[in-house]
């Protein structure tokens, strides 16, 4: 006979770790179990990337200690990942031979699954290398220790970061993307000019407008052919984005689009299991990506799961990077810029691109190295002030 539960949680990322908090916060009495399929306590993820170079221990990153879910009776069932989930029954079934589960209600924050370039058939992606978990990130340094030349496919601020973390680590590292510039999505042209100029400086190789059309592996390395370069690479990862994760709740018979179809509640297309963070598909048809959305996600499934009633109303949140001497901040920042009015203001070392909707309020930002402005900054898109004061408060001069 499978054990039961209240609220069960597939996924202890930054959703799934917000939502067991939040249904503990709404029910009190309820059993709730957390299902990690990681080999550590739940982490945040986007330290990972940026301790490459030095290293960590597996649980340097946990956010909470092993008593912190005794004391709120969250049971946690580590190491292992769902394999099938039956509504009708409300069963969730496990890899490894674990023991089957029933539910009251289910949480899906499944997250996402690193892509790899279609060149690369399923059989091979094993051979490369990615960085989504701890452990990628572990198996990525010990390999990187006795590389020399590192492609890293991709230029995202995933990307980024590596091949920071890889700089330190004294490798000869090359970005290529089909991108013309860094960071498209969180960067404008301007900013992605400034830290393209200052990854060249510290030495990374950056190939934009590129695409990789053949790999070759020998005995001793890769060789990469491109639309425009050849090289030989020790080591070749790719961080050209992720996929939500969805196949379980499609063979479970959930509506399933880009991601899981939810509504403002975060609702699946069955009234008893919600999905969150990476792996969700909300009404507009937008799929998030950012920690910190994950996580107010997660917060909002949680108490609907427990038997309360909240909506999810997307906040703008910020990202942030630190690389090589740079701080790089970015908010709301509009997919069509030309869409809305651009101020931009620049000096030696810090810059600003404030974008400004059709009523003069702040809609978006991007911000390189003012980190003392960055709480002002993000609290000005959130609460739409208009020019004068952002203007005022970030001490900026509109002459």
């Amino acid at each position: 006979m499978s054990r039961t539960y209240d609220v069960v949680v597939a996924g202890a990322g930054a959703a799934g770790l917000a939502a067991a908090t939040s249904a503990r916060q709404t029910d009190p009495s309820a059993s709730i179990l957390l299902v990690n399929g990681e080999d550590r306590f739940p982490y945040k993820r986007t330290k990972v990337s940026k301790a490459i170079a030095d290293g960590f221990s597996a649980d340097e990153f946990a956010v909470h200690p092993e008593e912190w879910y005794r004391d709120r009776q969250i049971e946690r069932l580590d190491g292992v990942s769902i394999t099938a989930i039956d509504t009708d029954t409300r069963t969730i079934s496990f890899a490894d031979g674990a023991e089957d589960v029933t539910y009251g209600r289910l949480v899906l924050a499944l997250g996402g699954d690193p892509l790899f370039p279609r060149i690369v058939r399923p059989h091979e992606q094993g051979s490369f290398f990615v960085l989504r978990t701890a452990r990628d990130g572990e198996v990525l340094r010990e390999r990187a220790h006795r590389a020399k030349s590192v492609l890293i496919a991709g230029m995202g601020v995933l990307a980024v970061e590596l091949a920071y973390q890889l700089r330190k680590m004294g490798k000869n590292v090359t970005l290529a993307g089909a991108t013309p510039q860094l960071m498209p999505r969180q960067l404008n042209a301007r900013a992605g000019e400034i830290l393209e100029d200052v990854l060249a400086a510290n030495k990374v190789k950056m190939l934009f407008q590129e695409e990789i059309l053949s790999f070759e592996r020998n005995k001793k390395n890769w060789t990469v052919e491109m639309l425009k370069h050849a090289a030989h690479y020790d080591m070749v990862v790719f961080c050209i984005g992720v996929s939500p994760r969805t196949g379980e709740a499609r063979a479970a018979g959930l509506t399933v689009e880009r991601g899981i179809v939810v509504d403002s509640a975060l609702r699946t297309s069955d009234p008893h299991v919600y999905a969150a963070g990476d792996c969700a598909q909300h009404p507009d048809g937008t799929v998030t990506y950012l920690w910190h959305s994950a996580e107010d996600q997660g917060r909002v499934a949680g108490v609907n799961a427990a038997g309360g009633d909240a909506s999810f109303d997307e906040l703008p949140h910020r990202l942030k990077s630190r690389v090589f001497d740079q701080y790089v901040f970015s908010i709301r920042k509009p997919r069509e810029p030309w869409e809305f009015e651009v101020d931009e203001f620049e000096n030696e070392r810090q810059f600003y691109a404030l974008y400004w909707d059709s009523d003069g309020t702040l809609h978006g930002a991007v911000m390189m190295n003012d980190e003392d402005y960055a709480p002002t900054l993000e609290a000005a898109v959130r609460e739409g002030w208009d020019r004068t004061r952002v203007l005022g408060a970030l001490e900026l001069d509109d002459e």
